[in-house]
This record gives C-alpha cells, structure tokens and sequence, in this order.
C-alpha cells in the first residue's frame, strides 16, 4: 500500500546517490527498536547488566531475520521461484502493463517497475508481458518482504538457549524478559506488511466493515489480476482501479499481537507464578490466533493437508507449550502449597540453657 517510506529521488539525489528506505524494513526496525528497549529494562531488573543485553538483542536481531528468511524460502512455496530468478526469469509467471496491452520495449515495463508497481523490468517479446530481473540474491532480500515469524521464533529460542547457557543466566527467567518485546515488536512487524502488501486477506464482500483494497501493482493486485481477471476487469470499468476487498489480515495481525503484549505486560506480569510462564502463555496465545487468522488468508505461502505451513508449525508448538504450561503451573502450586504449610506450622520452642551451679 505504501511500500516505499522514502526515496532519494523526492529530494534530487538521483544516479549513484540514489537510494529507498522500504517501510517494510523500517517497520521491522522499529518494532526490534521498541522490543530491545522493553526488554532491556526487564533484563537489567533481573540482574543482567546492559551490555550484555545490547549484545543478546543484536544477536537476536541477526538470528531472528535470518530464520525467518530461511524458513520462508524454504516452506512457503516461493524456493523454485527464487531459483528461477537466478537461471531463467522468463520461467516466472508474467504480468501485463497496466492498459493490459502487450509490451514492445523493456522500457515501457521498467517506467510502470519505477511507478511502483510489482511488475519487472524485462519485456518478454513473444507474450508481450514484463518479467524480473535475473537475480541470484533475490532469495536473501528479507528487506523487500518474505519474512516467516516461526522461523524467526524458533530459531531465537534455540540460539538464546545456548547463549545464556554459555553465559551461565537462568534460560527461562531471560526467555520471559524477552517474551514481551517480541509481541511488541511483531505489531509494527505487521504494520509493515500492510505497507508491502504482503500477507494479504482473500476475498471479502466490498461492505463488509474491514474490507480493505490495495493499489495498483500491489502483491494482491497482482494476484487478483491472475485468479480473478474478470471480477477485476468489472470493477475497473466501474472506475475503481484497485484490488479486490479483501480481509484485512496484516491489521488483524498487529491487533492480536498488540494484544498478546499488553496482556503478557501489564497483567501476566505481575502475577507471574514461575519463570518461563510469560513466553509460553505467549505462545500459546499466538498459536491460537495465527492458526485461525489463516484461514482468511490468500497469499501463496505452501503447506500440506489442507492446511498452512504456518498452521502446521502452531499445532506442535500449542502442544508442546500447553503442556509445559501446565506442568509448570502444577509445580507452582504445589511449591505454593508447601510454603503456606511452613508459614501455618507453630514454631517449637527453643530449649533453655541449662542453669550454672
């Protein structure tokens, strides 16, 4: 929707001065800004001095993109894609300028790809539609969208696992102080993906109270051109030269994980019966809402059976998190239980000195 937050060119630097800042990438930066700097005053409350902290959370960062980048290119359908991109960008699907005429120049599809819309720069002399670029790094521009928070999730847990084990600091108790930024920082992660486009919602009646319709040459633009050209086509002679409604699922998204740190911070905190109770509730939680947010999904991003990759990824971890949840909680009461027993027990007397003859 706007995928580009700033670009050079609105200012004159142009040529080799050129340069863009994706509002994808700069939501992702300001959400692990706002998480490094809650968590980091939990981390210093528990005795862990800011320095090592800084260092965890950069860490974090690097382990937490990259993850959710492999995981993405991996599982989410888009790995032939990506090797495509670097042999041969001609086996990639097309896409029409936007007078659905056919192209004649590279030229006329590089002026639409510089408009802002996701359509490639490369003129296709027999079908008359625009391709991409070849790029062999394309698979790792986690910058221009393609990030999969599970990757990142569990990839964070196993890396801070061995990191505060090295570093002789309780895993569970860090895990909770890390619990919260991580729901904060997915709620500007998913403002991004409104920005790009990405993530995006399937059809939805044009008035129901959350439809939302992206630009031009927009990810589900793009997509509703190919799945439902004449539904399209209609509403373009109607004047309205958007996408489709559709549910707006990135908004749906940052709601819910807005909610799940407010939840976990000002309420679960506080009462917080055990060390690691935080992440796990949090887990829970976001399994829950990412395995029913998905069904009002339609971006292309693979799975099995019917369901999601994602979808699939929530039942092991809803599983094994709940029942790590409830043993915990188990544990805690009985501890509770014990410690109320030695406070009620009467104290017995102290035998008296013996008297000096």
């Amino acid at each position: 929707m706007f995928p580009t937050l700033f670009d050079s060119a609105w200012i004159g630097l142009t040529g080799g001065l050129h340069f863009t800042l994706a509002t994808y990438f700069m939501a992702i930066m300001a959400g692990f800004v706002g998480a490094a700097y809650i968590s980091g005053r939990e981390a210093q409350a528990v005795g862990v001095d800011r320095q090592r902290w800084t260092d965890f959370a950069i860490w974090m960062l690097i382990v937490g993109v990259a993850g959710s980048r492999i995981m993405h290119v991996l599982v989410d359908g888009f790995l032939m894609d990506y090797v495509h991109l670097c042999v041969d960008s001609f086996m990639l699907e097309g896409r029409a300028l936007e007078a659905l005429e056919p192209c004649a120049s590279n030229m006329q599809c590089l002026a639409e790809q510089r408009g802002g819309k996701d359509i490639g720069a490369l003129c296709h002399p027999t079908d008359g539609l625009c391709y991409p670029q070849q790029d062999c790094l394309r698979w790792t521009k986690f910058w221009a969208g393609g990030l999969t928070v599970y990757g990142g999730l569990l990839s964070c847990v196993a890396f801070a696992y061995f990191y505060f084990k090295r570093h002789s600091i309780s895993f569970a108790k860090m895990v909770d102080v890390a619990g919260y930024g991580l729901f904060f920082g997915l709620f500007f992660g998913r403002l991004g993906c409104v920005a790009a486009g990405c993530c995006y919602g399937a059809l939805c009646d044009a008035e129901h109270a959350l439809a939302i319709q992206f630009p031009t040459g927009s990810t589900p633009y793009n997509a509703h051109f190919d799945e439902h050209y004449v539904a399209l086509s209609d509403q373009w002679r109607g004047g309205d030269k958007r996408s489709l409604p559709i549910y707006p699922t990135q908004l749906i998204s940052s709601t819910y994980a807005f909610a799940i740190f407010t939840f976990l911070y000002y309420y679960l905190r506080p009462r917080k019966r055990f060390d690691g109770q935080i992440l796990l509730t949090g887990a829970i939680l976001y399994g829950v809402c990412r395995f029913a947010i998905e069904f009002f999904r339609a971006d292309h991003r693979g799975g099995a059976l019917g369901l999601a990759t994602s979808q699939l990824v929530s039942i092991p971890i809803l599983l094994g998190a709940g029942y790590v949840l409830v043993r915990g909680l188990s544990k805690a009461k009985e501890r509770a239980a014990r410690d109320a027993e030695v406070l009620a027990a009467p104290s017995e007397p102290e035998p008296e000195a013996a008297e000096e003859e």
